[in-house]
């Protein structure tokens, strides 16, 4: 099968779209801790199997070590189950080579070198040090670095404009 990365998902023949993402730290957060309501369409992209997730031993190990600060109040069983639910959702691969895009956090490297090494649609993040390589990630590797509101709304179809003149009396 010929498959190529049309910006939106994987395409081949006789497949549909499938849209693979990176999660950053704040998003799993987010999507796994804090129930945020605005991750309920991407927790049902993932559920249904339109998006696929992918991550790295680190990435999962740093997940696992925010959800175990005291100020999050989570007991064991919850951060257990947590850590768990993201493990079963990602897609795992070893940690990428440095990309050379410049990004200001090094924490952050683990992301975007990831991201580019798979030429993944989208880095869905929160981050600031991410969101700032936007257009050079867009231009040099064709991926999108947005929030997950940014996501949310290039997965929304275009408005359906009718064009026809009104009928005249």
């Amino acid at each position: 099968m010929d498959a190529r990365n049309t910006g939106g998902g994987i395409i081949g023949a006789g497949a549909k779209a499938m849209t693979t993402l990176i999660l950053d730290t704040n998003v799993w957060l987010d999507w796994l801790v804090f129930d945020d309501a605005r991750l309920a369409p991407l927790g049902h992209a993932v559920d249904t199997g339109l998006v696929r997730l992918h991550a790295t031993a680190p990435m999962l190990d740093e997940f696992a070590a925010v959800v175990r600060r005291p100020h999050f109040g989570l007991d064991a069983a919850a951060q257990g189950a947590a850590c768990e639910r993201q493990r079963a959702a990602v897609v795992l691969h070893a940690p990428a080579a440095d990309c050379r895009l410049p990004c200001s956090d090094p924490d952050d490297r683990m992301f975007i070198d990831l991201a580019v090494a798979l030429r993944v649609d989208w880095l869905v993040s929160r981050d600031k040090a991410l969101l700032r390589l936007r257009r050079i990630a867009q231009r040099r590797f064709a991926i999108r670095i947005g929030t997950p509101e940014d996501w949310r709304a290039a997965q929304m179809p275009p408005p359906i404009i009718d064009m026809t003149p009104p009928a005249r009396p």
